[in-house]
């Protein structure tokens, strides 16, 4: 296989304009690309290492066919779906079931023996699991390119082109990052530039606005230049620059899917895995086990387990409706996360010293509520999600995970994005005028301040992202 297309683009380009690559990092042990082909015992004597039988398969091709095995064993009744190593899980026979790693992650030849005087250590001295700690695994090698090869080797190709798509989301974020560094240096220098806030802040002493809330519940008139700070504030995140911030993102989104397409591509024909859906994926041991018939694959032309679609289509309507209900939860959630905090923001008017601050209050402990409610509707109906796809009874692994993946997303984007959007697009929109305020039960719905709904939408977007990743990473440690 030609070298050349497993070099990263950064990499064919410094070597064009002979460049030092500080990316680049010299393994003990490079794999070797092959021309493949699908497994046959017939054909045994036309694979490579097929001397040695212990090394003839990789760690990754072992695990799957030790998995395959346990998943396929029925341990009971077929009908009844007893079989695999999954159900057994479910039912807690077993607690968990995964493969162990290959060797000790430690490897002292590596540690110990110059490479540059010894450039091709023998097989009896690397380890597959210690390369991957040392160039991989550590953070100190964060700038490195990543062995993709030896994550292949070891853990298979579906962590592999995660892995690969993770690094190369992380590379096309630094123009992103660059841009928007130079925008917001931009409107730090820009800041003292603002005639919105010029007036707002000095001609603001004498315009008096209406109450936030009834007089009667503690609010009054004030003048619109105590909203001389935000207004300044708010000028970073909305200005003329973060204009052509919005439309450099959306190209850059663009580039980006069609570059990342290319490049999954090219994984894809590297490692041979183009038409593996098609061509060699077997059914799973549920669909096979519950199957209502038979018939012929049109491809590989052996009888398997068959679902006629009739049979299915009234699990997807179940699936649907199921997702609409979540669907309608979301938004009675929201509902109520938006009148918590138009009461609360009464509330604190009310009281004396608190009213200053009673506006900023609400909106994060609002946003904070927000949050917690996101996190157990998101882990609720994941596991939900799960019981449905398991349900519908899919014919291949790569069917069930597209299904439940489609599932999971149309309800996390409506889930994590609704209040967002609320902000973005519709506050303020509807909250009327003095004297003739709408309300919902009762409580009249907050609009947006005088520096505009950017900054809350700011507010809100940054609480549930950064606490989303600080509640995963937590669960992730302690867990």
């Amino acid at each position: 296989i030609n070298p050349e297309i497993r070099r990263d683009w950064s990499e064919r380009q410094l070597r064009r304009f002979c460049a030092p690559n500080i990316m680049k990092q010299r393994l003990p042990y490079q794999p070797k690309n092959y021309v493949t082909a699908q497994y046959s015992e017939s054909k045994l004597q036309r694979f490579i290492g097929h001397q040695d039988p212990e090394t003839m398969f990789t760690s990754a091709e072992r695990s799957r066919v030790a998995y395959h095995i346990l998943s396929n064993m029925p341990y009971g009744s077929r009908r009844r779906g007893e079989i695999g190593i999954d159900r057994l899980e479910q039912e807690g026979i077993f607690t968990a079931a995964y493969p162990l790693h290959d060797g000790s992650y430690k490897n002292d030849y590596t540690e110990e023996v110059d490479l540059q005087r010894n450039p091709l250590p023998r097989e009896d001295y690397y380890n597959a699991r210690a390369i991957l700690r040392r160039y991989w695994g550590k953070f100190g090698v964060w700038y490195k390119y990543q062995p993709l090869e030896n994550v292949r080797l070891y853990f298979g190709e579906k962590i592999a082109i995660y892995f690969a798509w993770l690094g190369f989301y992380t590379a096309w974020l630094l123009p992103a990052a660059i841009m928007g560094f130079i925008v917001f240096i931009y409107s730090i220098l820009s800041m003292h530039n603002n005639p919105v806030a010029d007036q707002i802040c000095v001609d603001g002493k004498n315009i008096l606005m209406c109450p936030r809330c009834p007089i009667n519940s503690g609010c009054k008139y004030w003048n619109l230049s105590k909203a001389c700070s935000k207004t300044k504030l708010a000028y970073i995140i909305d200005n003329p620059s973060t204009v052509y911030y919005s439309v450099f993102i959306c190209f850059w989104a663009v580039f980006f899917l069609e570059f990342w397409k290319r490049k999954e591509v090219t994984l894809a024909h590297q490692w041979d895995t183009m038409g593996f859906e098609e061509e060699e994926e077997r059914p799973r041991p549920q669909f096979s086990a519950f199957a209502p018939s038979k018939r012929n694959n049109p491809i590989t032309d052996e009888v398997e387990p068959y679902m006629p679609p009739e049979s299915r289509f009234p699990r997807y309507l179940t699936g649907i409706s199921v997702l609409l209900i979540m669907l309608s939860m979301v938004v009675i959630c929201l509902i109520t996360v938006l009148v918590y905090r138009a009461g609360i923001s009464m509330l604190l008017h009310s009281v004396r010293g608190m009213s200053k601050y009673a506006n900023q209050i609400a909106s994060i402990s609002g946003t904070v509520i927000n949050l917690i409610i996101i996190m157990v509707l998101s882990s609720f109906y994941t596991k939900l999600a799960i019981r449905l796809t398991d349900w519908e009874l899919h014919r291949t692994q790569t069917e069930y995970e597209d299904q439940l993946t489609f599932k999971v997303f149309c309800f996390q984007f409506a889930n994590f994005y609704g209040s967002i959007f609320y902000i973005a697009f519709f506050k303020g929109r509807f909250d009327g005028y003095p004297g003739h305020y709408n309300k919902v039960f009762g409580v009249r719905l907050a609009s947006c301040g005088p520096a505009g709904c950017l900054p809350e939408l700011s507010q809100q977007l940054a609480i549930i992202m950064i606490g989303k990743q600080m509640i995963g990473n937590a669960k992730e440690f302690l867990i």
